[in-house]
């Protein structure tokens, strides 16, 4: 991991230095009876050789048994104590990153993918977590036990120690060269896992179209082929580990060939006693896992670089729509909205140019357009989930960009196109925009949407729980929530992004009062291509080129203007505005 990572992450340690530094040290103690136990050890088998009886050996055997059970206990309560303060540390982190992943725009999600998001909130985390704190810790703490078991093992026999030593050079090169691989593997393997889960997510939740087209065969050929690639890279990655390992155990397997003919040279020379050589073949037996675990944390370092690399991806994300320093709240009264000059810009495609558009309060604007005209842009603009490239948008007189985002969307609400179950009960999905909201609110909201009827009638009524996207509802009756959630958060501002997409016409014509109702009395800007609804609206503007069209006939569309295909051809020249007009009064 490079400086700036180690920087950047290394503040999430504060408040578990303490704990973590005690771990340390715990895990050096169970190093160093583990160490006093091979010296004890060697004197145990000194003594058998020497003593004409074994009742001189019941010190020792107990001395030996004690630092044993010592360094068990400490090596138990380190791991506990590491592993711990570990997970807080993953924890804060998931947490943090979270938090802005949430500032980012819903633009912003989906050019990731949610797999991806998903990857990057666990696998990520959790290296970069193994980096700054375990995985720092188990570096430091092998450095110190390989040095003591290296100085002791050189107090015993410096020529043996030397034999045990000529290897570090040579796997301190090759950990280097496995390092660039494993920086390389792991790039692969964490691309390939962010698409499989990409491909897991989109088929799960487009299930239905699946097998509405037969399509099952299409989807599992993608989901292997995302699977294979996972594989691939996986396989490609333990290569990588398990070519440094073997090369590791080969090395070690040879340098204990060495110190044994060496050691029993020096037996034979008298230079060692038998328990002496044990000895140093304990510590050898010791330091050589000691020494392959600084290497395998140098490889591990080159792949959790490459999660911190993919972290701080979506840390420098900046989210575009910001509060200014100095920010007050939004005091929303009438719910006056003002477009003065907004343009919009993705890159060198521009969506709005120069949009000018009032929203009277206590009136329903329609907003229609192609497809990709832009319409959704306008609902993110006005609820401070994005920001626009050029141009002002006042509420009440007050520009947006001067206040706080969360006064903004306290004054503004937002039913989306596609309605939004969270897992919970019917009760929590309703009571979603309003915390402290009652069970009275919840049912006085439920029956003003039309919602009451069908959510009595489930098996637990309001406490009835759904699964996450609500499938096991109709479209009309997640539609019904939605708006019973809007209704409760009872804001001046309204928006209706195609609240009657993919709907039939009995369950539209259902629905009409509800909207009427949910946009009594607010300033409401419904984007719509569905005629049907139409005629709730005071007023009908086309959204085309990235630019507002004139009002379209006399209050209601029918002049012609729209190129939608929504408000009709202009037949008669003002005839099907007043068809329209004739609709909304029976409305």
């Amino acid at each position: 991991m490079n400086r700036r990572a180690v920087t950047r992450f290394a503040p999430l340690l504060r408040g578990h230095r303490r704990l973590l530094f005690a771990a340390g040290v715990l895990f050096l103690v169970a190093a160093a009876c583990d160490a006093a136990g091979v010296f004890v050890l060697a004197d145990v088998v000194d003594t058998a050789l020497d003593a004409s009886s074994l009742a001189a050996l019941v010190p020792l055997v107990g001395m030996w048994l004690a630092v044993t059970a010592v360094s068990s206990g400490a090596d138990y309560i380190g791991q506990v104590t590491a592993a711990r303060e570990s997970e807080k540390i993953v924890l804060t982190l998931r947490d943090r990153v979270f938090a802005h992943v949430q500032r980012l725009s819903p633009a912003a999600h989906r050019r990731r993918g949610i797999g991806d998001l998903v990857v990057r909130h666990s696998s990520d985390l959790e290296a970069v977590e193994h980096a700054i704190s375990s995985g720092l810790l188990s570096a430091v703490v092998a450095a110190v036990n390989t040095i003591a078991l290296v100085g002791a093992a050189w107090w015993m026999s410096p020529i043996l120690t030397l034999v045990a030593l000529c290897c570090v050079p040579p796997i301190w090169v090759l950990s280097a060269w496995y390092g660039r691989r494993q920086t390389e593997r792991t790039w692969r393997e964490r691309d390939a896992e962010s698409a499989l889960a990409d491909t897991l997510q989109s088929a799960f939740t487009g299930h239905e179209v699946t097998l509405a087209y037969n399509r099952e065969s299409a989807e599992q050929s993608a989901l292997h082929r995302r699977g294979r690639e996972a594989m691939d890279a996986r396989i490609g990655l333990a290569r990588v580990e398990a070519g440094f390992g073997s090369v590791l155990g080969f090395a070690e397997i040879l340098v204990t060939l060495a110190v044994a003919v060496v050691g029993v040279a020096q037996v034979r020379d008298g230079a060692l006693t038998v328990g002496q050589l044990m000895a140093l073949t304990g510590y050898l037996a010791m330091l050589y896992p000691k020494l392959q675990e600084l290497a395998d944390v140098r490889l591990s370092l080159a792949a959790t670089a490459v999660s911190a690399a993919r972290i701080g991806e979506l840390l420098d994300e900046k989210p575009r729509s910001t509060d200014v320093d100095g920010a007050h709240d939004l005091r929303a009264n009438r719910g006056t909205v003002e477009l003065r000059g907004v343009t919009r810009a993705h890159g060198d495609r521009v969506v709005l140019d120069g949009v000018d558009l009032t929203l009277p309060p206590g009136a329903v604007t329609a907003l229609v357009g192609r497809s990709g005209a832009g319409k959704s842009s306008i609902a993110a603009l006005l609820a401070r989930m994005d920001a626009p490239s050029d141009g002002t948008i006042r509420i009440d007189g007050v520009d947006i960009a001067s206040v706080t985002a969360r006064s903004v969307r306290d004054a503004v609400t937002l039913l989306p196109q596609t309605p939004v179950i969270k897992a919970g009960t019917v009760a929590d999905n309703i009571a979603y925009g309003v915390a402290d909201a009652t069970r009275a609110d919840i049912v006085v909201a439920a029956r003003a949407a039309g919602a009451e009827e069908f959510v009595t009638a489930l098996d637990d009524g309001f406490d009835t729980v759904l699964a996450a996207d609500g499938l096991e509802l109709s479209g009309g009756q997640r539609q019904r929530l939605c708006m019973a959630r809007a209704l409760l958060r009872d804001t001046p501002i309204l928006i209706l992004d195609e609240p009657t997409s993919a709907l039939d016409d009995d369950t539209v014509a259902d629905l009409i009062a509800t909207l009427r109702a949910l946009a009594a009395g607010r300033t409401t800007l419904l984007i719509t291509h569905d005629a049907r609804i139409l005629p709730l609206a005071d007023d009908v503007r086309e959204l085309a080129d990235g630019r507002i069209a004139t009002a379209c006939g006399s209050g209601v569309c029918g002049s012609g203007v729209c190129g939608s295909g929504v408000c009709g051809s202009g037949d008669g020249d003002g005839e099907h505005a007043d068809r329209v007009m004739h609709d909304r009064a029976e409305v």
